[in-house]
């Protein structure tokens, strides 16, 4: 009986102590898990430093700050810009001159012409009056002068050619009765170039080469296509009248300067077309 209780109370105690390490390693567990969810809350803040990173965008207003070293030492102010990297040059310069005074815009009848570009409208109109004058005679209240880029001249070169001579106002797609008819336009190109002039006086001597077209010779031949036979067609006629007149800049003649045959043979068309 001694025995029974002995053994009874025995496996109680194993019982109760294989439970006791049963709940001591539950315990455990749950201590273990607890590092976790610290860490885990330590990678969401690294997230919130992330969202800082757009805080680089206030880069660009360095970018505008560059524009503060304008000094006021003198009238004239230079303004360097680094590159963004979002441009190809590689800084940005900037030369203002603070007595400038802004050109008044064109507001005259050729604004709504297809190519008519307008920055050197005033200056345009301010060289035609200092052509030479046998030139204005000729050409005044016959032609009209453009800053503008002839659009079909355009689509035949591929670019926008420093000037045109159009008799018969040619419209983009080549068709005629443009209201530009008997116009000379000068390209913005030109004026960039620093050609205007020269380009101004060699149009103006395709339209007066137009306009002599019915003039003859003593011996009653055309005297434009004698020209165009002298100097090797008409552009080289044209390049001729500016050495003629004065200018320097030929795109057609390769000759140099004019010989005094030359300057006699213009000399004598001249005097017999344009005195009539």
């Amino acid at each position: 009986m001694n025995s029974k209780y002995i053994f009874i109370f025995v496996m109680t105690l194993v019982v109760g102590s294989s439970f006791i390490l049963f709940l001591n390693s539950e315990s455990n567990v749950e201590v273990v898990s607890t590092p976790e969810t610290t860490t885990s809350t330590q990678k969401t803040t690294t997230t919130s430093s992330t969202s800082t990173t757009v805080a680089p965008t206030t880069t660009t207003s360095s970018t505008s700050t560059t524009v503060a070293p304008t000094t006021t030492t003198s009238s004239t102010s230079t303004t360097v810009a680094p590159s963004t990297g979002a441009i190809g040059d590689e800084e940005s310069v900037q030369i203002v001159d603070n007595n400038e005074e802004t050109p008044n815009p064109y507001e005259g009848e050729f604004l709504n012409f297809v190519g008519f570009e307008g920055d050197n409208q005033n200056i345009l109109d301010e060289l035609v009056l200092s052509m030479p004058q046998l030139l204005q005679d000729v050409l005044q209240d016959k032609v009209i002068y453009v800053n503008g880029c002839h659009d079909y001249a355009k689509s035949l070169v591929e670019r926008c050619p420093y000037g045109v001579w159009d008799s018969s106002g040619t419209n983009s797609d080549g068709s005629k009765g443009a209201e530009w008819s008997m116009s000379i336009w000068v390209s913005n190109r030109a004026f960039d170039a620093q050609r205007a002039e020269d380009v101004l006086i060699h149009e103006s001597s395709h339209a007066l080469s137009y306009i002599t077209r019915n003039c003859n010779t003593s011996e009653n031949q055309s005297y434009r296509l004698d020209a165009w036979a002298y100097f090797g067609g008409e552009e080289k006629f044209a390049d001729a009248l500016v050495l003629y007149f004065g200018g320097s800049y030929n795109h057609y003649r390769d000759s140099g300067e004019l010989s005094n045959e030359e300057n006699s043979y213009l000399t004598d068309y001249l005097e017999a077309c344009t005195n009539s």
